[in-house]
């Protein structure tokens, strides 16, 4: 029993119970616990908590998250991770049920394009930065559902450079990440980078050459399947990561990152709330 509960706040909690208030009873044990609540919660948060990375379900395209970003959506699993219905343009149908982006997860769009004017009119902010298109792309990206068809156009054809961001709450040392991807191009996801930002600068800890779906075919019903990264190189604890297209000998790609979820330990001191 001990062994169980080694690392479990619980366990810490009692230490602060005497044996005399044990043995008076359960109510008696009880009202001391309540007194020491505060105290255990503050004990919580001075130390690491860590997120390790999970098996994936046998649902096609549903990855069991547990994450940081599914920590901060659920409060540590302890509450129901928050959904809305979106739309992206009028020739799609709502998506029911999208995943609401965390509050203190903040996510960064920024995409190129060869043709600016394309989605970006001259003394206009892009697109993807205005409602209700930036709240539709921020939940296909952090939704661990990646069936959900949560696609809106301006994540095609887009140049080197273009980055998704993520920036916590909290100091992070990143062990792994994951994340699935839409159909749409799928296979030409190559030549990116995952980065961790060290105070000074983007620093490079991974970087995939080939892509993780080579064997895609945007005109199939296939999905993108969700794909676990690790063995990262040594970034130190970063509160800011994100996912950057690299120089490639493919001018255009796609970026239709889905369910983008990161593990590793959340550094003290930290709140979820």
């Amino acid at each position: 029993m001990d062994r169980a509960l080694s690392e479990d706040c619980l366990r810490k909690v009692l230490t602060f119970v005497s044996v005399k208030d044990c043995a008076r009873g359960a109510g008696a044990a009880s009202k001391h616990l309540r007194g020491v609540a505060s105290t255990t919660n503050r004990l919580r948060f001075t130390e690491e908590y860590v997120l390790r990375p999970p098996q994936y379900t046998t649902t096609p395209g549903v990855a069991e998250l547990r994450g940081v970003v599914h920590a901060l959506a659920t409060a540590l699993g302890t509450r129901r991770w928050l959904t809305r219905t979106v739309q992206g343009s009028p020739a799609l149908e709502a998506v029911i049920g999208a995943a609401v982006p965390p509050a203190r997860l903040g996510i960064t769009i920024h995409r190129i394009y060869q043709d600016e004017g394309r989605y970006r009119p001259q003394g206009q902010p892009g697109i993807e930065t205005l409602e209700p298109y930036a709240l539709y792309v921020a939940s296909g990206i952090v939704d661990p559902d990646v069936t959900k068809y949560i696609s809106g156009g301006r994540e095609c054809s887009v140049s080197t450079g273009s980055w998704i961001q993520y920036d916590l709450p909290f100091q992070f040392k990143i062990s792994a990440f994951s994340f699935g991807f839409s159909r749409c191009n799928a296979e030409h996801f190559k030549d990116w980078t995952f980065e961790a930002f060290d105070g000074e600068e983007w620093r490079q800890i991974y970087y995939n050459r080939y892509g993780p779906w080579p064997e895609a075919r945007w005109d199939s019903n296939e999905l993108a399947q969700p794909v676990m990264f690790g063995r990262l190189g040594d970034a130190g604890a970063s509160s800011r990561f994100r996912i950057r297209l690299a120089e490639s000998n493919l001018t255009e790609r796609c970026m239709h990152v889905r369910g983008l979820e990161l593990y590793g330990t959340i550094m003290p001191p930290w709140r979820i709330d």
